[in-house]
């Protein structure tokens, strides 16, 4: 079995540990990468030491100091030179009354019966560099094998905390591994628990799910009856969404677009629908504005003319969004991509020479248009709209003299 290089900082922690006779180790996700030959995110360490008794090790450095971010549940965040590293007491959960959380903790000494509480066997291995792996539960195997199997029976790991139903899923998704039939079969069972659990952890998950490069596992959303309950009133086109999501670069925003045409494909208001399904997840507004501006444009026929491209589409879009907006449908619509390149070069055309698609752009404001003698309100913005859409037919007349002389007859009659 491979040794694990632990960083420096990590190994000062469980070093200061083990120096007051409490064992250490490190666990969970980041054993777990190491064996899967990823470079781990975080580094957590469980021990036997109290967190009274970890925050009196590590208050005495001039760099290093404690934050209680979970004291109730035994953790306690170690923060070197700014770095945090979450240190939790060896402990065994006690009742689960909501199906999110434990109504008490109990600290032990064991590391065995630590991690006997955890979730998934990938996930319930501990390393210390002295005494090597503790994996009861087999994790390595189901690591080397690629399967998700849970720690004990599937329903009880469910009723304890029924985000893991999506946990297992959304690892499946990113890593790629096999979910074991039992938890697909307790999934189905208990799906509707997952209502216990806040929307924002469920969209963390989702989020995190979207952004693996295993898009088939959607299909066990879709199976196990689970994505009815995440995602109400939803119709799930999978055979389109998996293939997309597979040529979608790790772009968040429009692997989201993909997702959701691919659960809403029928929907004739598909940007409201997606908005407010967003809205539901708490996302933020910066998101929930740009995915629904793709959604609003993935129906829209390419354009062919420069004037169509200006007033169709750059008009409401800036340059970053019509690039995206390109991707996404030389995606979902394969066999216009003749019309793309010839979109996106005209696109960048106009780019590149300035050319004017909005008001701001004009050679003349509307303050000029009131000193011409245009009534202030709607005259100006109908005056405006008029000019803009003469220079987006021809950018040759963006000058200020033509513009003028233009509305020299038209200002009589609004007078």
């Amino acid at each position: 079995m491979k040794n694990i290089t632990i960083p420096s900082d990590v190994k000062r922690i469980i070093e200061t540990i083990e120096s007051a006779n409490y064992e250490a180790y490190i666990v969970g996700g980041c054993v777990r990468d190491i064996l899967n030959n990823t470079p781990p995110k975080d580094w957590d360490i469980a021990t036997s030491a109290t967190p009274t008794q970890i925050k009196a090790l590590f208050s005495m450095g001039t760099l290093t100091r404690t934050v209680d971010t979970g004291i109730k549940h035994g953790t306690v965040t170690v923060l070197i030179e700014g770095r945090g590293y979450e240190v939790t007491t060896y402990r065994v959960d006690g009742e689960y009354n909501d199906s999110r959380r434990p109504d008490t903790v109990i600290f032990t000494r064991s590391i065995e019966e630590d991690l006997s509480r955890r979730d998934f066997t990938m996930n319930a291995i501990a390393y210390n560099p002295k005494r090597g792996f503790v994996d009861p539960f087999d994790g390595i195997e189901d690591i080397s094998n690629k399967l998700i199997r849970c720690v004990g029976l599937p329903c009880h790991r469910f009723s304890e905390d029924a985000l893991r139903m999506l946990r297992a899923i959304r690892f499946a998704g990113v890593l790629g591994f096999k979910v074991h039939e039992d938890i697909l079969v307790a999934i189905s069972r208990h799906k509707a628990t997952i209502n216990n659990i806040s929307v924002e952890r469920i969209q963390q998950e989702l989020r995190k799910f979207l952004m693996g490069s295993y898009p088939n596992a959607i299909e066990m959303l879709e199976s196990t009856g689970l994505m009815q309950y995440i995602l109400p009133n939803c119709n799930y086109q999978g055979e389109y969404v998996i293939l997309w999501l597979k040529e979608c670069p790790k772009n968040e925003p429009l692997r989201w677009v993909l997702f959701l045409m691919g659960i809403m494909p029928t929907a004739s208001n598909c940007s409201v629908s997606s908005e407010k399904l967003l809205k539901h997840l708490r996302f933020d507004n910066k998101t929930i504005q740009e995915v629904s501006l793709y959604m609003q444009f993935m129906h829209i026929p390419i354009a062919t003319t420069r004037y169509e491209i200006k007033k169709t589409f750059l008009q409401y879009m800036p340059q970053e969004c019509l690039e995206n907006l390109i991707i996404l449908k030389s995606i979902v619509s394969t066999s216009q991509k003749s019309q793309l390149i010839n979109f996106k070069r005209e696109a960048d055309d106009i780019f590149q020479k300035g050319e004017c698609f909005t008001i701001r752009d004009l050679a003349i404001s509307g303050n000029d248009l009131l000193k011409m003698g245009i009534p202030q309100g709607k005259a100006i913005g109908e005056t405006l709209e008029y000019l803009l859409d003469k220079v987006m037919q021809d950018p040759t007349i963006n000058n200020s003299e033509i513009l003028t002389l233009m509305l020299s007859d038209i200002t009589q009659g609004i007078k």
